[in-house]
């Protein structure tokens, strides 16, 4: 169904009709609109100039049909326009028809990993949402340890992430096949590691988390904040830094600190304390005031890098070791040209 490739091409890179027409530069965006809907059909020549404008390549367009997902759940960080939630919704979908795509080189036995259950703990609190994130880390014998590289325990129990160059109001959504089989969170490039984290731990609430259908949408997002605050700090681990009873003040280097050993930011360690009720109202907000102050809100101290998903990686390169395909499919799958497939090996050398 070339038509829809077409105009999934030009969804994934955020275009209209307009500025495709105005790229190609020799047709109208009424006779691109006849491509997208079927009533024409471009010859070779014009796909691949569509394929250049649109920065795919040629063969994406002679794809199998297009994988279809679930409902998306978005974090509500601001009100997406109704075209962004579309660009960001294909990005996902390219990504998850690209990563089966390659599970499906392999034997199953040796790539299949089951995705974690969706929605198998009922939820209907807050405080149920931290009870969750707390049997989760039991059931994935995680302990009370500090999660070294949350993109990896996701990818470890079936979870595929993705990071997009998402527009400025996206952070992080949740995306799955119908069948419920393939499941991938996709995350901003662009946000501080420590926020980046607890996005994805949040869209893993999203996934686990069976909430009431009739709760506020408000509360359900309140519900995967709980659940990714505690998932990613638990209260015994908040107790064991702060103290068991409630403080009145708290000073920003406690919070760092937290920051340093846990991988969430001052705010979310901050939230931990309120939420635990281990901070007075008043001492929160004192401290929220000199957060705001020191321009913290935007752009905390110690920015964590980002965590960088393998497993697709791996995945290409191990294809390519075996020949289960070629360089050129390795360089569909990665979207990389073919000269710049392997990255640089070369051992870097500290003069002595």
């Amino acid at each position: 169904m070339i038509h829809d490739r077409i105009r999934r091409a030009r969804v994934l890179r955020g275009l209209s009709l307009e500025e495709v027409a105005q790229g190609l530069g020799d047709i109208s965006k009424q006779a691109l609109s006849k491509f997208e809907k079927g009533g024409a059909v471009p010859n070779s020549t014009r796909l691949l100039q569509l394929a250049k404008v649109l920065d795919v390549k040629p063969e994406y367009f002679f794809r199998a049909d297009a994988v279809a997902l679930a409902p998306l759940e978005f974090r509500k960080l601001a009100k997406m326009p109704k075209y962004r939630q579309e660009q960001v919704e294909e990005q996902m979908r390219e990504h998850l028809e690209r990563y089966i795509a390659l599970e499906r080189c392999f034997d199953a036995a040796d790539v299949t990993v089951e995705a974690t259950p969706a929605h198998f703990m009922p939820v209907s609190s807050a405080e149920a949402a931290e009870e969750a994130a707390r049997k989760l880390r039991e059931d994935w014998a995680i302990g009370g340890d500090a999660i070294a590289n949350l993109t990896e325990l996701l990818e470890d129990h079936g979870i595929k992430v993705a990071l997009l160059d998402g527009p400025e109001d996206f952070d992080g959504a949740c995306a799955a096949t119908h069948d419920e089989q393939h499941v991938l969170i996709a995350l901003n490039r662009t946000r501080p590691g420590e926020r980046m984290r607890f996005t994805a731990a949040h869209e893993l609430g999203h996934w686990i988390m069976s909430l009431p259908e009739e709760m506020p949408e408000k509360e359900k997002e309140a519900c995967c904040h709980r659940f990714a605050g505690a998932f990613l700090y638990p209260r015994d681990q908040v107790v064991l830094d702060f103290g068991g009873h409630k403080r009145s003040r708290v000073h920003p280097v406690e919070l760092l600190n937290a920051k340093r050993r846990y991988g969430v930011s001052m705010q979310v360690a901050l939230r931990r304390l309120k939420d635990l009720q281990l901070l007075s109202d008043a001492g929160y907000h004192s401290i929220c005031i000199q957060f705001s102050k020191n321009g913290w809100r935007s752009a905390e101290p110690e920015p964590m890098p980002a965590e960088e998903p393998r497993r697709f990686e791996s995945l290409v390169f191990w294809g390519l070791a075996e020949d289960l395909f070629s360089p050129s499919r390795a360089s569909e799958f990665l979207q990389r040209p073919i000269d710049q497939l392997e990255p640089s090996l070369q051992v870097s050398t500290v003069p002595a």
